[in-house]
């Protein structure tokens, strides 16, 4: 069909990346960044799969080629003469023909090798030898096929802008007593909104009066709506159910967790699909190739219509959209359930997975820690040594930092009065105050910041850690003045993911932690994990270097960590999963997959959404090459001729894009 001319941020048009050499019209006013992607379907026939499935223009040309077809066809079982039949036939295949020639000329003009030439090339040498019904039929089952195919692939591109446009661009924000409608992006922080019943949450914020349910679905997957309450947390995207409420906003539209989840799904969207170096290099050399065969068809059998046949069947469409409409549809269909994945790369990667890697604390365990334990020394009063390590800890992510802050508050302390606070990821933190120089960490952390440890509370330590309880050391000035023992419990799903990561394959599932030894076992054991797969005592920087070496084992990694100080890991890994939260978003901005669930169960989901991703690609593209062959060959023997050929080749592409569709079915009962 027509190329559609439009203006995009970037000032390059789809069409200059495409296989096809023209444009995919978006018309979603965002910025897909198409610098170096392969846009829209990466057809090969003219086809412009937009976010609308066409255009009145389109159709009224597709209606008329139509009209001149039927005109053309009845003319010549009426014994009409040829002239009426010709001239109808022409016009017809103008009105489809054109855009797919422009197509064409476009591409070869701009220096792209491209495909969708071999349509063109069939078109203009029916009309040249005076097939001129033929050209016609071709245009128009290309043509009309177009718009089956581009609504079968522009489903799963409009179940990605659902999730886009759950997203209001009004909220109600309080004025002088009043509230007023305003612009999301105008919406501060600190200001007051009121959330009406059916009212989509504009952004993230805490409740200061009513009560409600909210259907949290668009960010965790799960349907069940959560009870809401004053003090409680609301989320931008959520769906407020039944009660008004008035919020405080904590974060602008643009920084809340839903736009970056947002951002996230169209980041993954115009990604490159990883099969496409292969398709790239297909293409640079498909066309020659075919049109060799073709030359020598005619030779050998004398018959320009079966060359004709040869190029109408050897157009590629069918495999050029095996990659990217599998991959569209897994992504579409992991967001909905929570499952955000960055790129199709990792959906691949997925598949061929064997080993498991867990971060502790926060991933296999809730994250949501308790103090179990104080113990005071020298003389020092608890209060005061609780209030200490509260502020040294003010305005750490760790989960230990905010139980620590946590406890302190619970005893009405305020802990504050620390300046200079220097965090060193997995060990600890070190502040200075009034008082002194604070450090709060483990045993490690001491050691090697020459605090001297008695045999005493060595003693302690190595009883809590025999519990399962992690120490943490408090020092001020070189002086151990305290130890609170923090307990963090095994999350309930764990040991059974763990077996049926297992049960799927997963040759290796180990734990990394940054616990000792007996802690780390601890967990290991609840979770049925082999102790010879434990990690003890493994500061962030170090599980990078842990992952490595089970790639230099030839192991396909992936590393499930809470996203906050596991970055490395997640990068090197490959595929970096990270345990989300609607509060902790450092987790999409580091990992290659989200899982924005309450549980741990949606790692199996992953697993096994990218196995079924890699075996669809597989499928769609060994059926495209050997129904393309097929039809190649009978084309030349005769058996297919050019109207029969264009049926088939729309058939396999609408065929590959219903397998690709195929891939949500099922996710549902995954877990």
């Amino acid at each position: 069909m027509g190329v559609k001319e439009e203006n995009h941020s970037d000032s390059v048009s789809c069409g200059e990346n495409c296989h096809c050499g023209h444009e995919h019209g978006h018309n979603h006013e965002h910025d897909h960044g198409h610098e170096g992607h392969e846009c829209g379907s990466a057809c090969a026939c003219g086809h412009d799969h937009g976010h609308e499935g066409g255009n009145t223009k389109e159709y009224v040309i597709l209606a008329a080629a139509g009209i001149l077809l039927a005109a053309a066809i009845s003319g010549e079982y009426l014994g009409l003469s040829n002239i009426f039949v010709s001239s109808f036939a022409v016009l017809s295949a103008l009105c489809t023909g054109i855009p797919i020639i422009v197509s064409s000329v476009r591409g070869l003009l701009g220096g792209r090798q491209n495909v969708c030439e071999l349509a063109g090339i069939a078109i203009i040498a029916a009309i040249l030898i005076g097939e001129y019904v033929t050209a016609a039929e071709v245009g128009f089952i290309l043509s009309l096929g177009e718009i089956a195919e581009e609504y079968a692939y522009g489903k799963s591109r409009r179940n990605i802008e659902k999730i886009a446009a759950l997203h209001p661009e009004y909220g109600l924000v309080e004025r002088d007593g009043d509230f007023v409608e305003v612009p999301v992006d105008e919406i501060e922080v600190g200001d007051t909104v009121l959330i009406r019943p059916g009212d989509v949450v504009p952004s993230d914020g805490l409740i200061i009066s009513g009560a409600t349910s909210a259907d949290e679905s668009c960010l965790t997957g799960e349907s069940v709506p959560v009870e809401k309450a004053t003090g409680d947390p609301v989320y931008s995207g959520s769906i407020n159910i039944d009660g008004a409420v008035r919020i405080e906003v904590t974060k602008r539209s643009r920084d809340s967790t839903y736009s970056k989840i947002v951002d996230f799904v169209r980041e993954a969207e115009k990604r490159r699909p990883p099969t496409y170096p292969f398709i790239e290099k297909f293409a640079s050399i498909y066309t020659p190739l075919t049109l060799v065969v073709t030359a020598l068809t005619w030779i050998f059998t004398g018959s320009i219509e079966r060359a004709i046949t040869i190029l109408i069947v050897a157009c590629p469409c069918a495999l050029l959209l095996s990659t990217p409409s599998a991959v569209i549809s897994a992504i579409g269909a992991g967001a909905r359930r929570g499952i955000l994945v960055k790129s199709g790369l990792y959906l691949e990667e997925a598949g061929k997975i064997d080993s498991v890697i867990f971060d502790k604390t926060g991933t296999l365990t809730s994250g949501r820690m308790r103090v179990e334990t104080v113990r005071a020394f020298g003389g020092f009063d608890e209060d005061r040594m609780i209030n200490l390590a509260a502020a040294a800890e003010c305005g750490s992510e760790h989960p230990v930092a905010a139980t620590i802050s946590d406890f302190a508050g619970e005893r009405g302390l305020n802990g504050s009065g620390c300046l200079q606070v220097k965090s060193r990821p997995g060990l600890g933190v070190k502040a200075e105050s009034d008082s002194g120089t604070i450090l709060v960490g483990n045993i490690r952390f001491m050691d090697e910041s020459g605090v001297s440890v008695p045999p005493s509370v060595f003693a302690e330590i190595e009883e809590l850690s025999a519990l399962g309880i992690s120490p943490v050391l408090v020092s001020l000035d070189n002086e151990i003045i305290g130890l609170l023992g923090v307990e963090d419990s095994v999350r309930d799903e764990s040991p059974s993911v763990v077996r049926d990561l297992k049960e799927s394959g997963i040759t290796n599932v180990s734990i990394v932690s940054g616990d000792r030894k007996e802690i780390a076992e601890s967990v290991a054991d609840k979770c049925g994990i082999e102790r010879e797969n434990v990690y003890s005592g493994i500061a962030p920087g170090e599980k990078r270097s842990i992952v490595e070496q089970f790639q230099k084992d030839g192991k396909k990694v992936c590393f499930v960590g809470d996203g906050v100080n596991d970055a490395p890991a997640l990068a090197q890994a490959n595929t970096g999963v990270a345990i989300g939260s609607r509060k902790n978003t450092v987790a999409i901005e580091t990992s290659h997959v989200v899982l924005l669930g309450e549980g741990l169960r949606q790692i199996l989901s992953f697993i096994r959404l990218g196995r079924k991703t890699v075996r669809t690609i597989k499928i769609n593209v060994a059926f495209a090459l050997s129904f393309t062959f097929i039809l190649m060959a009978m084309a030349f023997l005769g058996i297919v001729h050019p109207a029969a050929g264009a049926v088939g080749h729309q058939a396999a592409v609408l065929l590959v894009l219903a397998n690709s569709a195929l891939i949500p079915l099922g996710m549902g009962r995954w877990n």
